[in-house]
């Protein structure tokens, strides 16, 4: 064991239960603690808020509440203890992420959550008080196994070799190699991590303490027959007299009084949940297979092969949308590349008209013609703030469906239904609303736009200029089938800006008399002189 600790101490602080996991941990475990305060805790890791956002948008966790895109939220939705927990799984996986091949790690993350999510299940049949906390014994319970593979490779798997010739039993190849069991080195780091007491006592095989509350001893056994439960289907215990799955089964129904059919569904289902979320956790599908043998157990070679048939056919699924994935991204990159061409081809077409001293409607019939070309936009309207910036009317529109922008951007300031735009203008900020039909939105953005653009996806995005050209902003509707896609919007803010410093470049010509200005250029709907302008994009899609 003094190889181990040694071994740990080279390694330093494992990131798994790093200060900000601690802190999420004493958070989430305080009586008086708000949604908030959690939130902020887990924001601190990017990482992680990212995984943690992608798991409460699945299926399982979120059940028809619109998308969940702030922690905060995910909190309140979720539960403190269900995230502190999913804080924890996802920092296991990632710190423990197997960087040496055929090291065993990945099979040990695959068993550990799913006796995590097992053991919680069971410990709600059984009555125990805190199924949350059963779930971090489950997940905690091969811990020092975990370490050993992860710390010294070769060691573990010298250790599984022995095991493969059965001439010891497992806790006897422990004690001789390591001097001492896994379960004692797991209770040793978690104990020094500062984890409670009943947490640390359920890392024991056999039976409980003296002493033990009856709570703590069922929580005990619930975990660790899990733990031996998923030891004998993936075959790493073997089945020596044939038996002992169905010992350890019978033993599992007396503690949590349920009987033996509903115990292996109870498992299918943890295999199911896991398999929802296998990217979300950075595992493979291939962890997840139990070997289909003779192990010499009826019962538990039929549970092996529909365990190993479902799994199989939901990584096919995976590979197929995979497939579809990398092939919809090919063709993205595709039409990318191509909006990327016809954008520098409008921007040279733009460049000979101002370069011509062209009128400038034509220049900016051009514009709005270029972005409505050169990217997945259904129609585009090039909108003017007039009289004195107290009216927002569309004025040059490109598309199809036109009649209802021109009739709804007649926008005066006066009118509260438009005081988002002209808000949003003034400030120079950009509102992004991936999903106009989610409730958060549907309260928030106009009734009269709502009913009368019919909007989906949107973007609405303007740009300050310290020089005095024009003050306008621009009306975009993406096409009806097409998605919201930030490759399509950092293609159209792109040509945009390219744009932005077309006119730049005009007005500082203009301003030094390089060019000396035509009545033309001062067109009724455009002000040289109107105060400092503010371009914005607004994108999106009808229903």
């Amino acid at each position: 064991m003094n190889t181990i600790y040694a071994r740990l101490d080279r390694l330093g602080d494992l990131p798994v239960f790093s200060a900000t996991v601690n802190h999420i941990r004493q958070i989430s475990s305080a009586g008086d603690t708000d949604a908030m305060a959690l939130a902020i805790a887990v924001m601190k890791d990017a990482n992680l808020t990212t995984k943690l956002l992608r798991l409460a948008n699945s299926n399982h966790y979120n059940r028809g509440s619109g998308k969940i895109t702030a922690i905060s939220r995910a909190v309140v939705l979720i539960g403190f203890e269900r995230i502190r927990n999913l804080c924890m799984t996802l920092k296991l996986i990632e710190s423990f992420g197997e960087k040496e091949p055929n090291s065993g790690v990945e099979d040990l993350l695959v068993a550990a959550v799913l006796n995590a999510s097992t053991a919680r299940d069971l410990a709600l049949s059984a009555g125990i008080d805190d199924v949350e906390e059963t779930y971090i014994c489950g997940l905690l319970f091969s811990l020092g196994e975990i370490v050993v593979a992860f710390a010294l490779p070769d060691v573990y798997r010298s250790m599984l070799e022995q095991r493969k010739q059965r001439h010891l039993s497992w806790i006897n190849i422990q004690q001789q190699t390591l001097g001492g069991e896994f379960v004692t080195l797991g209770r040793d780091l978690i104990q020094s991590w500062g984890f409670s007491k009943r947490v640390v006592s359920s890392l024991r095989t056999g039976e409980p303490q003296p002493g033990v509350s009856e709570q703590e001893r069922l929580n005990q056994q619930i975990v660790s027959g899990c733990h031996q439960l998923f030891e004998q289907v993936y075959q790493r215990s073997p089945q020596l007299e044939g038996n002992e799955y169905t010992e350890q089964l019978k033993l599992m129904s007396e503690l949590t009084r349920q009987p033996a059919e509903k115990l292996e569904e109870t498992f299918h289902h943890s295999v199911r949940q896991l398999c929802d979320h296998i990217d979300q956790y950075g595992l493979s599908h291939r962890a997840l297979i139990p070997p289909v043998s003779a192990s010499g157990n009826e019962s538990l070679d039929e549970l092996s092969r529909k365990v190993s048939f479902y799994v199989h056919a939901r990584q096919e699924q995976h590979r197929n949308r995979k497939s579809q994935e990398d092939a919809y991204s090919a063709e993205q990159q595709k039409r990318l590349a191509e909006y990327n061409q016809l954008q520098l081809k409008y921007l040279e077409k733009m460049n000979e008209l101002m370069t011509g001293q062209a009128p400038t409607t034509q220049v900016l019939l051009t514009c709005v013609e270029g972005i409505q070309a050169s990217s997945s936009l259904e129609r585009v309207a090039f909108c003017l703030s007039v009289n004195a910036g107290k009216q927002l009317v569309a004025k040059l529109l490109e598309g199809e469906q036109l009649d209802p922008l021109m009739s709804y951007f007649q926008l005066n300031r006066a009118d509260k239904n438009s005081r988002l735009f002209f808000h949003i203008m003034d400030r120079g900020v950009v509102l992004l609303v991936p999903d106009a039909r989610d409730p958060g939105w549907q309260n928030r953005l106009p009734d009269s736009y709502l009913q009368s653009v019919m909007p989906v996806d949107s973007l609405l995005c303007p740009w300050q200029s310290q020089v005095k050209p024009w003050d306008y902003s621009m009306r975009i509707k993406l096409k009806r089938q097409a998605r919201l896609k930030i490759v399509t919007f950092g293609c159209l803010i792109s040509f945009w800006y390219s744009v932005g410093l077309h006119w730049k470049w005009v007005s500082i010509l203009v301003r030094i008399r390089l060019i000396k200005p035509r009545r033309r250029l001062c067109h009724p709907l455009i002000h040289l002189c109107a105060p400092p302008w503010c371009n914005v994009i607004y994108a999106g899609s009808i229903r």
